[in-house]
């Protein structure tokens, strides 16, 4: 298993517009934190993408979030955000080696771009 760790302060920027009288960490800058831990642990690699991701409750600033990733299989990781007990955050994210060759296409009946790796 591994571990990361991060607070976001009440001065980082992106409070400022993410409800100014009540702030709350957005989901992209905790994503970014999540995706940090692991591949900074992990040299080499990159993300794919996170094929799952659960909001539990709301991160405020200057709470210590611990990230926990779990392997799933060669790329892929079970993460938890949790503090005091408390889970905020769940999901999976998916690596790639610096080294894999991609190619796109769009999924005509979801409407969706995907990426694939070889």
């Amino acid at each position: 298993m591994l571990n990361a760790s991060f607070v976001i302060s009440t001065t980082h920027p992106s409070l400022d517009g993410h409800f100014p009288e009540h702030p709350i960490t957005p989901g992209v800058i905790t994503l970014d934190h999540v995706v940090r831990g692991l591949v900074s642990q992990l040299p080499g690699t990159r993300l794919v993408g996170f094929p799952i991701v659960k909001f539990l409750q709301p991160i405020y600033p200057n709470t210590e979030i611990k990230v926990r990733y779990k392997i799933k299989h060669e790329s892929l990781y079970h993460f938890s955000c949790e503090s005091e007990g408390a889970i905020f955050v769940t999901g999976q994210i998916e690596l790639v080696s610096e080294g894999a060759k991609s190619y796109d296409r769009m999924d005509k009946t979801r409407g969706a771009e995907q990426h694939f790796y070889a």
